[in-house]
């Protein structure tokens, strides 16, 4: 059964403030996928970043979906307790030598257990991704908050 709004199905918000960087400066994607990592650790819904990195990484050399410069690396991972998106605005990293550098990252993490949800949250995301409002927003969005309502609103829309 597909699920029609994947955000009013769950429970709880996979995006919260403390799962948001605004000035991520990463040297290389593992530097970027480890920081975002710890966010998760430190936001109390991980616990364990060297394996939230090990999976993301795994999962990463099937590739990594960029679109416009926006990378949304995704896995499921022990290393996870709650379903959590990570957003990151970035200095520029490669995740892919064939494509553009990503300066927005969506890393979207999902308990090992949890089947395909990472996969609903990445098709809602990319299903986004088209609107030039909503990708306007997450570039120059500056308050945390605010950028979680973005990200809630255009979920349930």
């Amino acid at each position: 059964m597909k699920i029609a709004n994947y955000w009013e199905w769950i429970n709880m918000s996979v995006f919260i403030e403390e799962l948001i960087d605004l000035e991520l400066v990463a040297r290389d994607k593992v530097d970027a996928i480890t920081q975002m990592a710890q966010l998760v650790v430190n936001a109390g819904r991980g616990t364990d970043t060297l394996k939230i990195v090990e999976d993301v990484l795994a999962r990463d050399a099937m590739g990594t979906p960029q679109i416009d410069g926006i990378a949304i690396p995704h896995a499921r991972t022990k290393g996870v307790s709650k379903s959590s998106v990570v957003v990151a605005r970035t200095n520029g990293v490669s995740f892919d030598a064939d494509e553009d550098l990503a300066e927005i990252l969506f890393l979207i993490l999902v308990p090992d257990l949890a089947g395909d949800e990472h996969i609903e949250i990445l098709s809602g995301l990319a299903r986004r991704m088209m609107d030039p409002e909503f990708t306007s927003a997450i570039r120059n969005e500056r308050d945390k908050k605010s950028m979680v309502r973005i990200l809630e609103k255009s979920g349930k829309e």
